[in-house]
Formats: C-alpha cells, sequence, structure tokens
C-alpha cells in the first residue's frame, strides 16, 4: 500500500486589528475591512466596551459574512476581562487570545498573568494564550530598567510557555536585520499572529512601505517556513487620514496589495 504525503498548504489570514481605526463604530471597521479584502478582523476587546458585548459583536459578524479570528486583551489584563475573552473565543469558534505585555511595574497585572496562565491553558486547550512583544524602550535616564515585562520573546516561549504575538516594529532595526532575521526559522513554529507594520527611532506602527525594515525579507521567511496562521495589520493613521474615509479606504487596499505582493507572491525555494 503507497501512503500519500499529506501536501503542504499556505493557511494564513490576513487581518486588519480594530487598533488601526480608534474611534470608528465597530460595525463601520467591518464593513472597511471587508471591503478591502482583508480575511477578517484582530479584536482589541480593551478599545471600547462595544466589544464585551457578545451578542453585539456575533451579529455583526452574521451581518457582514465576516469572522474574527483573533482577540486582543489590554495591557491591565485581569480575571474579569479574560473570562470576558474566553467567552467570547467560545461564542464565535475563535482559538487565539493576545496578552499585551504590562508595564514593568504594574505587578498586579505581571502576577495575574504569571500565576494563572498555566491554569488557563490546561482548561482551554484550544486556545492558544500568546503573549506580545512590547516596544524595546526603556525609562530614561535608567537605562537597565525596561518599560514593559516580557520584552524577551525568547523568555516568552521557553519560560512562559507561551505562543508569540510577534511586533517586528517594536525591534531594535539593527538587532532585527543582523540577528532576528537569520534565526527566523526558530521563531515561526512559536508565532500564532505577526503584526505587520515598519518603524523607525521615532514612530512604531508604520505602514509597511513608510520605512526601511526588510518585511519583504521577514515575509518571504515566514512563508519559506510554512507558516499558517494570521498576519495582521496594526499601524497608525494620522487624524488627519482617520478624518477621510475614502483615504482609509485607499490605505486598507494598498496594505491588502502589499501583503498579496510580499507574501502571497513571494517566491521560495
Amino acid at each position: 500500500m503507497v501512503i500519500k504525503k499529506e501536501k503542504k498548504v499556505w493557511n494564513v489570514k490576513f487581518l486588519l486589528s480594530t487598533d488601526t481605526l480608534p474611534g470608528f463604530w465597530l460595525d463601520l471597521v467591518f464593513q472597511l475591512a471587508k471591503e478591502a479584502w482583508f480575511d477578517g478582523l484582530d479584536l482589541a476587546i480593551w478599545k471600547n466596551f462595544d466589544t464585551w458585548n457578545i451578542r453585539y459583536v456575533r451579529k455583526l459578524s452574521e451581518k457582514h459574512g465576516f469572522p474574527i479570528n483573533v482577540i486582543q486583551t489590554s495591557p491591565n489584563l485581569n480575571k474579569k476581562e479574560m473570562d470576558k475573552a474566553l467567552d467570547l473565543c467560545e461564542a464565535l469558534n475563535i482559538d487565539t487570545i493576545c496578552m499585551n505585555a504590562p508595564k514593568f511595574f504594574d505587578y498586579k497585572t505581571y502576577y495575574f498573568i504569571r500565576d494563572n496562565i498555566e491554569q488557563y491553558k490546561s482548561k482551554n486547550k484550544d486556545i492558544k494564550f500568546s503573549i506580545i512583544n512590547p516596544a524595546d524602550s526603556y525609562f530614561p535616564p535608567f537605562s537597565i530598567v525596561p518599560k514593559y515585562r516580557f520584552s524577551n520573546i525568547t523568555e516568552i516561549i521557553k519560560k512562559y510557555w507561551c505562543n508569540l504575538w510577534l511586533d517586528v516594529s517594536g525591534m531594535d532595526l539593527d538587532v532585527f536585520e543582523s540577528d532576528f532575521l537569520r534565526m527566523v526559522d526558530r521563531y515561526v513554529p512559536y508565532v500564532s499572529t505577526l503584526y505587520l507594520s515598519d518603524s523607525n527611532s521615532k514612530k512604531k506602527h508604520l505602514f509597511p512601505w513608510e520605512w526601511k525594515m526588510k518585511l519583504p525579507e521577514l515575509l518571504r521567511r515566514f512563508k519559506r517556513e510554512w507558516y499558517s496562521r494570521f498576519i495582521s495589520l496594526k499601524v497608525n493613521i494620522s487624524k488627519v487620514d482617520l478624518a477621510d474615509p475614502d483615504k482609509v479606504d485607499l490605505l486598507l487596499r494598498k496594505a491588502v496589495n502589499y501583503y498579496k505582493d510580499y507574501y502571497v507572491g513571494a517566491k521560495v525555494d
């Protein structure tokens, strides 16, 4: 008997983070994301209390025929918020929760995550609990004191046994190019979601074409490693552009085309 090998396929979904459109009604976010041909939403439940209303969120998803694929929690996570995130996952068939890293001196949130993550994982085995690596920034003039917890991506994976929600815009550019890109294959298996955004020394979460991080090379290497989870667009759009619906639509469509050009269309060995 000949046993056929399972054929590998790239099954990535390109999401729009609701962080990208602050102040927009959730109904409009669904509409814009669908019209721009995203595959789904990355829902930041801490930005708008409408997102805590499971019935309302499910109704919008059904109305637009458009899914929510991941849930993002706040930097001040507590039991109430985590329980709400889990309820949303169950109601909407979502398998990924992202935890934003708390600030360094926010001991309450840090201990909540540290002391409870294993229990949440054991009770919810189908959920990928992920921690987002924060920006590599420090409290001046105390350069040895980090601004956020969970800043070491290897520690997120090996010490806390969590998936990595990778935000490369928070990385130092030299470290990203000289070290991370070389070793990206080691991290891909643990990445639940990749934020697609650029950065420079002054600003984070720029559109991927606005600066000079080697994002096309990053996407190509992810594809080469058969990455098959989510890529999410999280960018800071200026207030002037946010006030212009046509400009927002144009920018979102351009981002989808960027993803198609540099991920879907990437040639790999």
